[in-house]
């Protein structure tokens, strides 16, 4: 996830230019392809099963401006809108590979898919290390936090380290790395070629992997400030206090963006680009296409619409296995 790039211009050789300078760009993988969004619009391309490239595009609604531009509410507003943006481009390119016949690509299967993984998420990462130290019988704010913190990053990590050693998930995870060396190349106004593009680093400061981990960092403090409490409320505080806690990460991962040449935006971002080298892989030529495929029919999209782009960098707050 991205912002504005140094260069007015994307002047990249054989092909219309692209306006660089219009506003952050994020993006998300998708299986086979890759999932790009702007301000005023989002675009997507996947590989066809013939080995062709579809791509799709779209306008976003500008109602709910508002919300958008108050501390602690936009961060749950873009995380919300990132989960449906992500599973609208699964869905579209479940059919453009022809591959949206199984229940886990109608929309039913992914509502469905989408409850299950949220229930496993809140059991995993809220309840079962909130619950663990408590039933050890591990006293002290500090101590007891500290246990479900380490317990958390542990969850996490493991979790990640796991599912990349599936052959499907590699994959999606080159894509991750070729959407975030897409949009850098692009940020920097280089060509967007494939040799132009693996200059770039497949980590980017802003990626959902990092929001990931900062929601785990920043819960320990709001914990801390929660204290000593029976069962009961320390999981309902845990569940309950996920809005904040989120709207809080944003807001830091929103501050480490706007600094991310100082100290401070550094150290912010640190934590979140050691997660990545396990969220991302390095792509191949065809996996690098997909991304620009992706990448030029969201600007192009977004040019056309004439919609004009906020000020500053807004991250994407969850960008599923993508930034």
């Amino acid at each position: 996830m991205s912002q504005s790039p140094h260069s007015p211009h994307q002047t990249d050789a054989g092909a219309p230019s692209l306006v660089a300078n219009i506003g952050p760009i994020g993006g998300q993988a998708l299986v086979e392809g890759v999932m790009m969004r702007r301000a005023g619009a989002w675009g997507a391309a996947v590989r066809r099963l013939d080995g062709s490239i579809a791509t799709t595009v779209a306008t976003l609604p500008r109602d709910g401006e508002g919300v958008r531009r108050i501390p602690l509410l936009r961060g749950p507003v873009s995380l919300w809108e990132s989960v449906s943006l992500g599973t609208r481009a699964m869905l579209w390119g479940a059919k453009e590979r022809g591959t949206a016949d199984g229940k886990g690509y109608s929309k039913g299967g992914m509502a469905l898919t989408t409850l299950v993984a949220a229930t496993l998420a809140i059991t995993f990462l809220l309840v079962i290390p909130a619950t663990v130290p408590h039933m050890l019988g591990i006293d002290g704010r500090w101590a007891f936090n500290a246990a479900e913190t380490f317990l958390k990053l542990g969850i996490l990590v493991g979790y990640m380290a796991l599912i990349s050693l599936n052959r499907e998930v590699k994959r999606t995870f080159s894509y991750h790395g070729a959407e975030h060396m897409t949009i850098h190349a692009f940020e920097h106004g280089v060509a967007l070629e494939p040799d132009q593009i693996r200059r770039f680093d497949r980590r980017h400061p802003r990626c959902g992997t990092a929001f990931l981990l900062l929601v785990v960092i920043v819960s320990l403090g709001v914990h801390l400030v929660i204290g000593d409490v029976s069962l009961p409320w320390l999981l309902a505080s845990r569940i309950l206090g996920l809005p904040l806690i989120a709207g809080l990460a944003y807001e830091v991962i929103r501050f480490a963006g706007l600094h991310r040449h100082t100290t401070a935006g550094r150290i912010l971002m640190a934590p979140g680009g050691w997660l990545q080298t396990l969220t991302t892989r390095p792509p191949d030529d065809d996996q690098i296409e997909v991304a620009v495929a992706a990448l030029r029919a969201t600007v192009s999209a977004e040019v056309d619409s004439g919609t004009p782009a906020p000020a500053e960098p807004v991250p994407a707050a969850v960008a599923g296995v993508g930034a």
